[in-house]
């Protein structure tokens, strides 16, 4: 192998945690016969300018929308750098990097900044590569000698320091001792004064009573908008037209706890009256703003966010009057974090599970949790996502947490996605009566597919019209509803309008769907035998604590989430489709899974690579994370037509 390579450097920036697109670069480039150095997620663009003397390529990603606040010093750092060194360097930027500007707009402002190349939207990566490959000639930019210094990680993982978790329920004062810090994380946590605001209606108590009686799910859209006027009116419009339930979801800079950014994001989005922001900035405005949202509403209220540490952000929500929150510590940490430790993102879980049970004790207002079983969105086979609830829910319950609800995301097979669904509740209630606890209430999320939607309007409409065939016919309790404009623009009331009608219309009419009856039982039994071989390692790590198992799962790639940005996620485990568009293992990494388990995935993968004639795995992964955006695919559901 020579010694010899064009080298390229790939990160993310600012307080985008999107990975899946970064790792496809790297293993791309890699596949090129490129030497590729990724810097993860969560970067500053000073970052990239401190690596920028050893490489030729350099690619910079965001794909939350938020490039305009962290892009504002790339001319001045560019300016500078080039008065040391001058040699041809390429930089690209790409990803989704506006939520109020069109394309034409975002390629013209970073052009103008001194970028090579701008992909506003997403794009395959045999495009890049071809793009990179003409300006490598144009630039005049030759292979270079790689330094085995080079080949070294970024960052040295000390073990992890599991004796810093306590194993049991907190104590009212060991919360309250540490509340006293948390609180004082922003200036808004002065309004933290335990008396919190009486919640509009309960999230439990609705979603308990939809589980018992309900023949379709709850219908709850997804918004987040910057200006808090904007965001009640939004909320109030899609009460009239069909959301069951009313949420935000937190924006990135307050989920990274940049909270200065967010008001600069807030006081943009109000002086253009367009959100510059891809969510709500709850920090921001406090708890006297929570109240004043929420006291305009009708439905119960929760609050999204997206990050390891939702300490401070939670408790101005619930004194505000939500009475749901999402998140835990593997969920929230693995598809979110770079650095934070599995331990800290326990510890800070830990204390938000303690703090909703102590508002059912003291106030007598029961908080649901929720988890976000979606991790990366991407090729996640069902097991991971089961067993990531299941050690979840017995840890908020060992806090005295009573509702509780588990997430799925949709992978794209019926089948295989209804017995998900039904192995998730079944899995977890039996491991909560493992452990004794049975008194909480379990609740489904299902949401619809959370990759990157078809760029055909049609298409995206039979999506969201089929997923919610797919969540009825597998009895969830509750659909988190997208919309047929994700691929386009950031959608706005009437889109969410449309999708909620659609998914209303389709839920009615679900139970004359097609189903396969016996393939769902198969399903069922793999995912089922899977989840338990997970769970009886996790169980033996800890010597029958489920939260040292956990943390010690994840240390030894027994819990392993592909595409994670983790520095503690092994990322060894792969997932790739099927023909019948089912996710299967690839590469089982240490999952503790026996022969069977294993030759059952690998039979249906390669009867795939027979079948498309493509033995490249990393071909085959690419295709299938680029598959549906590109609308390359016959219709929804997968079954049975994923490969024609």
């Amino acid at each position: 192998m020579s010694s010899f390579k064009f080298k390229v450097l790939i990160g993310g920036i600012g307080d985008d945690a999107h990975s899946v697109g970064i790792r496809l670069l790297e293993l791309g480039f890699r596949e090129a016969g490129f030497f590729v150095k990724s810097l993860g997620i969560r970067n500053q663009i000073q970052d990239f300018f401190d690596h920028a003397k050893d490489y030729d390529i350099i690619l910079v990603s965001n794909k939350n929308g938020h490039s305009e606040l962290y892009l504002n010093d790339f001319p001045r750092l560019i300016f500078e750098y080039k008065l040391t060194d001058n040699s041809p360097k390429l930089w690209y930027l790409g990803g989704s990097l506006s939520v109020s500007e069109n394309a034409f707009e975002v390629k013209k402002r970073f052009l103008n900044m001194g970028f090579t190349n701008i992909y506003p939207k997403p794009i395959a990566f045999g495009e890049v590569l071809q793009d990179i490959k003409i300006d490598i000639i144009r630039n005049n930019i030759k292979e270079r000698h790689i330094a085995a210094e080079l080949n070294r990680p970024l960052h040295d993982l000390a073990p992890l320091p599991c004796h810093n978790i306590l194993d049991r329920k907190l104590t009212t004062e060991e919360l309250f001792k540490m509340r006293s810090d948390v609180l004082l994380e922003w200036p808004t946590g002065t309004q933290v004064l335990s008396h919190p605001a009486k919640c509009i209606g309960s999230l439990d108590s609705l979603l308990w009573k939809n589980h018992l009686t309900g023949d379709i799910p709850l219908f709850q859209p997804r918004t987040g908008v910057a200006d808090i006027k904007e965001q009640i009116s939004l909320l109030q419009y899609l009460e009239g037209v069909g959301s069951d339930i009313s949420s935000v979801q937190l924006d990135s800079a307050s989920r990274s706890k940049f909270y200065e950014k967010a008001i600069l994001g807030r006081d943009a989005s109000i002086e253009r009256k367009n959100s510059v922001l891809n969510g709500f900035p709850v920090p921001v405005y406090g708890v006297d703003g929570i109240k004043k949202l929420v006291r305009a509403l009708k439905n119960p209220f929760q609050l999204r966010g997206g990050g390891p540490d939702h300490r401070f952000t939670y408790e101005i929500a619930l004194e505000g009057g939500a009475s749901g929150v999402e998140g835990g510590f593997i969920c929230y940490l693995l598809p979110y974090d770079k650095l934070c430790t599995p331990v800290e993102s326990f510890n800070n879980w830990q204390y938000i599970d303690r703090l909703c049970a102590h508002f059912e004790e003291q106030h007598q207002l029961t908080i649901n949790r929720e988890y976000f079983g979606v991790l990366t969105a991407s090729l996640i086979e069902p097991s991971l996502a089961i067993v990531v609830n299941v050690i979840q829910s017995i840890l908020s319950a060992q806090q005295g947490c009573k509702s509780i609800s588990v997430g799925y995301a949709e992978q794209g097979n019926r089948s295989q996605d209804i017995a998900a669904v039904q192995v998730m509740t079944e899995m977890v209630s039996y491991y909560l009566e493992l452990y004794n606890f049975r008194e909480c209430r379990v609740t489904t999320v299902f949401h619809q597919f959370m990759a990157a939607f078809p760029q055909d309007y049609v298409k995206s409409e039979e999506l969201i019209y089929q997923s919610c065939v797919t969540a009825t016919l597998a009895r969830a309790t509750k659909v988190m509803v997208k919309t047929a404009a994700e691929a386009f623009n950031i959608p706005d009331r009437y889109d969410n309008e449309k999708a909620l009608k659609l998914c209303r219309t389709a839920a009615i009419s679900a139970y004359s769907a097609k189903v396969s009856f016996p393939q769902i039982a198969v399903e069922k039994e793999i995912i089922k035998k899977e989840v338990k071989a997970i769970m009886k390692a996790v169980i033996e790590l800890g010597n029958n604590s489920v939260a040292l198992g956990a943390i010690k799962a994840i240390e030894c790639g027994i819990i392993d989430i592909p595409f994670s940005p983790n520095l503690y996620n092994k990322n060894k485990v792969m997932g790739i489709r099927d023909i019948t568009g089912a996710v299967r293992f690839l590469d089982f990494g240490n999952l503790p899974f026996d022969s069977n388990i294993k030759e059952f995935h690998q039979e249906r993968i390669n009867t795939r690579t027979v079948m498309e004639r493509d033995s490249n795995l990393f071909s085959l992964v690419e295709k299938d994370l680029s598959r549906i955006w590109k609308n390359d695919y016959k219709s929804w559901p997968l079954d049975d037509h994923y490969i024609n």
